[in-house]
């Protein structure tokens, strides 16, 4: 995975933020990810989109509810940048 596209995708200021979210929380869904940063439903889909398109989290659906989390494998190629940006 592109180091830079990463480094891109976080450097929106929101997305960001579900990222350090879901590093914390281990796994969201968007209602969980809306009440903790107080953004919106239609946002927050957007931005996990983003994450999805770079392969860098993980979904799973629980009855009506999708829960996302970051990929183990995504943690383990970028663990010395994950700690950078802590």
């Amino acid at each position: 995975m592109d180091k830079f596209q990463i480094v891109k995708l976080l450097s929106d200021e929101t997305r960001f933020k579900i990222f350090m979210k879901l590093l914390e929380y281990d796994e969201l869904c968007v209602c969980e990810i809306e009440e903790l940063l107080g953004i919106k439903q239609a946002n927050t889909s957007k931005h996990m989109r983003k994450f999805k398109d770079l392969n860098m989290i993980s979904s799973r659906r629980i009855k009506n509810m999708i829960k996302y989390s970051i990929k183990e494998e995504f943690l383990d190629d970028n663990m010395d940048l994950i700690k950078y940006l802590m």
